[in-house]
């Protein structure tokens, strides 16, 4: 089981700190994990079985994506 991350960072390029981010995985074991962004506008997720996934941040869709190993997906808010 791998890892990937979402950063988040506010219009003016600074990071979104304590932004709730929420994976909606697809697949077999499905399901839903959600976390909130550091002071970085980080925050780090398991890659189950290689499944994508539809990522939401701060409540907002951000559409359905693949969710690689050790890839990182970036938004604004």
């Amino acid at each position: 089981m791998g890892h990937f991350s979402v950063r988040v960072v506010r219009s003016s390029g600074k990071p979104a700190e304590d932004v709730g981010v929420m994976i909606s995985y697809h697949g077999i074991l499905g399901g839903y994990e959600e976390k909130r962004t550091d002071s970085d506008g980080c925050v780090e997720f398991h890659n189950y079985e290689n499944n994508s996934g539809t990522i939401w941040v701060h409540g907002k869709e951000m559409g359905e994506h693949s969710l690689a190993d050790g890839k990182t997906y970036s938004f604004t808010v």
